[in-house]
């Protein structure tokens, strides 16, 4: 469902997309009534809007089964999806809280169910946004299975052509000065901690920074770039 969203509202921008997705999904042998509601709130956290929830109403009264989810892909980082599964509260169950007395034979359905210990703690956002007020929202667990985890390792995975890319010569200048510049002062610090003994002192140098380990890192780094960029040139040169 196309819309556009700002951080007080959400508005469709496209209300005849459901009926062309529904023709184009029968052309194809899916004859579901329903088209997924897939909702993206980038930035703003996961919780559902006034129309979130008319909508969401809508989809649920048309299909028992219906859940809304949210995806914040702008808070989400690499192996953590902000993500959230809502449900809303239905209209029934919001008179009964207001007087305080449920009807004849209705039971809330969430009085037989325990969800407790899987939910998470709710954004103030999302509270203000009327959170277990008008809708509540449902524990998500999720897994990938062995295509999808090595789909997902062979996107950042360098290929064999990569050994032969050279770095940038200003970039790479400008690297090895900085690098060479940082042995010099780790060089200093190296000299001084061994004049006064301190490399031998284990326990007082616990939680300090050892000039001496930092050093040797450094000049393997340096080391390492600089055969790398020389043997990929002369490679390069030969082969190209």
């Amino acid at each position: 469902m196309p819309q556009t969203a700002t951080g007080q509202s959400v508005e469709a921008v496209d209300p005849e997309y459901q009926v062309h997705m529904l023709d184009r999904l029968k052309l194809v042998g899916r004859h579901e009534n329903v088209v997924g509601w897939y909702h993206s709130h980038p930035g703003f956290g996961c919780w559902l809007s006034s129309e979130d929830v008319m909508t969401a109403s809508s989809y649920e009264n048309l299909t028992p089964r219906s859940v809304s989810v949210v995806v914040d892909p702008i808070q989400s980082v690499r192996g953590k999806v902000v993500i959230d599964a809502f449900r809303t509260i239905p209209e029934q169950v919001l008179g009964a809280m207001a007087t305080g007395r449920a009807p004849t034979g209705f039971a809330e359905p969430r009085q037989v169910t325990s969800n407790v210990g899987f939910l998470s703690k709710p954004t103030p956002t999302a509270l203000q946004r009327g959170l277990d007020r008008r809708y509540y929202s449902l524990p998500i667990t999720f897994r990938k299975k062995q295509h999808e985890l090595r789909m997902l390792l062979n996107v950042y995975k360098k290929g064999w052509q990569e050994g032969f890319r050279l770095m940038d010569v200003t970039t790479f200048e400008k690297e090895t000065r900085a690098s060479i510049r940082e042995i010099i002062t780790l060089t200093k610090q190296a000299e001084k901690f061994i004049t006064l003994g301190q490399d031998e002192d284990d326990l007082g140098n616990i939680g300090k920074t050892n000039a001496l380990t930092h050093l040797q890192r450094e000049t393997s780094a340096v080391i390492n770039r600089n055969l790398n960029e020389s043997i990929g040139t002369m490679i390069n040169a030969v082969v190209f």
